[in-house]
């Protein structure tokens, strides 16, 4: 374990700075979104719109990126990664400008199309941004840092974001639970967002890759829609898995065990927790073992974690989703920086596109099937069948032919 840690300070210390930038910028915007996600439904309450236009809302920002999620990975490749992220931060703040400024539900609408769009673009840039700057042995540790931080940047912001409506009812004079209060309260995410494109408004200084084999004149041949669509089918079953049992996830704990509402939400912190610590994981594991090898074991331990939820014994079943959360963040920044190392970087952000799109698809297709059937036959089908999609996911991972991308600092 000593030695392990050893290994992690000396790898630290050889990120690059380009790195570092990048990871401010994302706590930064993540810090925004946080509170973004705990507040602006209860903005929305405040003006008298009902759940459903709640509802309706959170599908226009999911089908924004459904649709546009091609286009957003042809414009990164076309504009870069880093002017393509600057560019989809900008809008995002604009979009949040509207938002908060929309007279009726159709501008509203609207608006939050154009937040759905550009924080796909701002985020799907990320990744192959990482990948430009780092070398192959270096991105599963920046890869696993940047999905850590996420995470806990995520509780941050929503412990801030749950204090911020009762000091902006202060200093206008209002109710905490007005319209003013919140509306003042949102205006932070677009702060935190201008603020987020601080680190990365200068150039950040990309390696040279060259391909291992199959150049042509000195660039890295280009992938067909087939094998970009190959290396998005792992996303595609991980998200499959996750609409299996996680929009279920409180009632399944309610439902089983009895758990109120408090023990509900510690079994779900102890997961976030899990997830948290197997962010950190990965980069370690990969080192040791391989990153392929270690991607697909990763993703593999999440289905006898799965299993484990299907015995009646409560702790069990914790301790099931707990490493459910641990090997799935533990796994699919190393599927990232798996296939960021085998895509050209010119594909890089279709590439990350089509993951995202699948994953989304999957998610959105699993939730509708298991909402129905759940009622008729209990949890334990949809289980199994998460089990079963993370199963066959890490499969695909280690059966991948991937011909790697060399990175070489430049001087």
């Amino acid at each position: 374990m000593i030695a392990l840690a050893a290994n992690v300070r000396l790898s630290l210390t050889r990120i690059p700075l380009a790195v570092w930038r990048i990871l401010a910028h994302s706590f930064i915007f993540g810090f925004a979104l946080s509170i973004a996600d705990i507040l602006f439904n209860f903005y929305l309450v405040s003006q008298g719109y009902t759940i459903n236009d709640v509802g309706l809302l959170s599908m226009v920002s999911r089908a924004a990126g459904m649709l546009m999620g091609l286009p957003i990975g042809w414009l990164i490749d076309r504009l870069g990664p880093q002017r393509a992220m600057i560019t989809g931060v900008v809008v995002f703040a604009l979009g949040w400008a509207a938002l908060l400024q929309a007279p009726s539900l159709p501008w509203l609408i609207t608006a939050q199309f154009v937040v759905g769009a550009s924080y796909l673009l701002a985020a799907t840039a990320v990744t192959p941004l990482m990948a430009l700057v780092t070398t192959e042995e270096q991105r599963p540790l920046v890869f696993g840092m940047n999905a850590s931080a996420t995470l806990i940047v995520g509780l941050i912001g929503s412990a801030v974001g749950g204090v911020l409506p009762m000091l902006a009812a202060g200093i206008i004079a209002v109710d905490p639970q007005s319209t003013a209060a919140y509306r003042l309260a949102l205006v932070s995410v677009i702060g935190c967002s201008i603020i987020a494109l601080l680190p990365v408004l200068a150039r950040l200084p990309a390696v040279v890759e060259t391909s291992t084999a199959g150049d042509v004149d000195g660039q890295a041949t280009r992938h067909s829609w087939l094998t970009l669509v190959w290396f998005a089918v792992p996303s595609l079953l991980l998200g499959i898995g996750g609409g299996a049992i996680l929009p279920f996830q409180n009632l399944f704990f309610r439902d089983q065990f009895g758990l109120s509402d408090a023990g509900v939400g510690l079994a779900l912190a102890l997961s976030s927790l899990g997830a948290g610590i197997g962010a950190l994981v990965g980069a370690p594991v990969v080192r040791r073992i391989g990153l392929q090898r270690g991607a697909a074991l990763l993703r593999l331990g999440a289905t006898p974690a799965m299993l484990l939820m299907l015995t009646p014994w409560l702790p069990a079943a914790i301790i099931g989703f707990f490493a459910r959360g641990f090997f799935i963040a533990a796994s699919y920044p190393m599927n990232d920086a798996l296939v960021m190392g085998a895509t050209p970087p010119a594909q890089r952000g279709l590439a990350m596109s089509l993951m995202s799109l699948l994953w989304a698809g999957g998610w959105a297709i699993s939730a509708v099937i298991w909402g129905w059937v759940a009622p008729l036959f209990g949890y334990g089908p949809q289980i199994i069948a998460a089990a079963v999609a993370y199963a066959l996911s890490a499969f695909v991972i280690w059966s991948l032919r991937l011909q790697r991308i060399a990175a070489q600092p430049t001087a």
